[in-house]
């Protein structure tokens, strides 16, 4: 198999903003403030710090100089949505991300077999792992064909060790942001408590940028007509991932009557599924 190792080079690759699988991927330059994102009292300096930076380029530094310094190499952060039993990738933020392991990760699906995202919200504590914590736990879980290959290919990333936390939703109770810290180091042993008290305030320092003060820019709905009740009723629905069939009986609806609207609001919204139009309707502040 063909490895696909990051470089210094390629470490610092922007992924296009995509509609790749249902999952929204948005990087640094598409990101546009949220409301009055000027600097605030009572925040992280580090979070005044990614506010005040005057471009994106003195943004990227200052973000990279902080997980290079902690020892880390990339950093993930997305969001996830409880739909049907299982959890679907919402979003995720690309730009301090591992370009060809993003890209391969969402192509192949690996969030639906990858361990951490069952392992770490077990504990109020993050995830601290490695390549040998991850294989012993894949292994345990899923059908080994597929570990397997998911394993393969996380070795040819180059990825050896890192953090991993997931944090649930003040506002939708089926929805989680999930933050990974990841190097090439082969042992998770240098991760000790100082570097965890690091890492855990670099990631909800970037949480508390890109969840509350940034937003991607993302294409609102295509005409200027609020929301029925009866369609927000339907999209928070959605955003509580129940199934036709569930929000049809809670609205008192036929299935026929679900799936027309459904698919008005996807023409609305300019997107092709369920996951896509629940991302655009938040984005869209459609349903508060």
């Amino acid at each position: 198999m063909a490895s696909f190792a990051a470089t210094s080079r390629d470490r610092g690759i922007q992924l296009p903003p995509a509609q790749g699988n249902g999952v929204l991927l948005y990087g640094e330059r598409d990101l546009v403030p949220r409301g009055d994102a000027r600097r605030r009292g009572g925040m992280p300096g580090l979070v005044n710090d990614l506010l005040n930076a005057g471009t994106i380029e003195e943004r990227e530094r200052l973000v990279r100089g902080m997980l290079h310094a902690i020892g880390f190499e990339w950093l993930a952060y997305g969001t996830t949505v409880q739909m049907r039993g299982m959890s679907a990738p919402r979003s995720f933020f690309t730009s301090y991300a591992h370009p060809a392991w993003t890209q391969r990760y969402f192509r192949e699906r690996y969030h639906e077999i990858d361990p951490r995202h069952q392992d770490a919200p077990c504990s109020s504590l993050p995830l601290v792992w490695d390549l040998q914590d991850v294989d012993a736990s894949a292994q345990t879980r899923v059908a080994m064909g597929k570990a397997r290959r998911f394993l393969d290919d996380f070795r040819d990333s180059g990825i050896r060790s890192g953090v991993f936390f997931s944090l649930a939703s003040p506002v939708h109770p089926n929805e989680r942001t999930v933050i990974s810290l990841m190097s090439s180091s082969p042992s998770r042993r240098w991760i000790v408590e100082s570097v965890l008290g690091q890492a855990l305030t670099l990631g909800l320092s970037m949480h508390e940028f890109l969840s509350r003060h940034m937003q991607p820019d993302q294409p609102h709905a295509d005409n200027g007509t609020p929301l029925s009740a009866l369609q927000r009723d339907i999209l928070d629905c959605l955003i509580r991932g129940q199934s036709d069939k569930e929000i049809a009986s809670r609205l008192q609806l036929s299935l026929h009557k679900v799936d027309y609207h459904l698919r008005q609001l996807r023409r609305r919204f300019s997107v092709r599924n369920r996951v896509q139009l629940v991302n655009a309707a938040v984005q869209a502040s459609a349903v508060n």
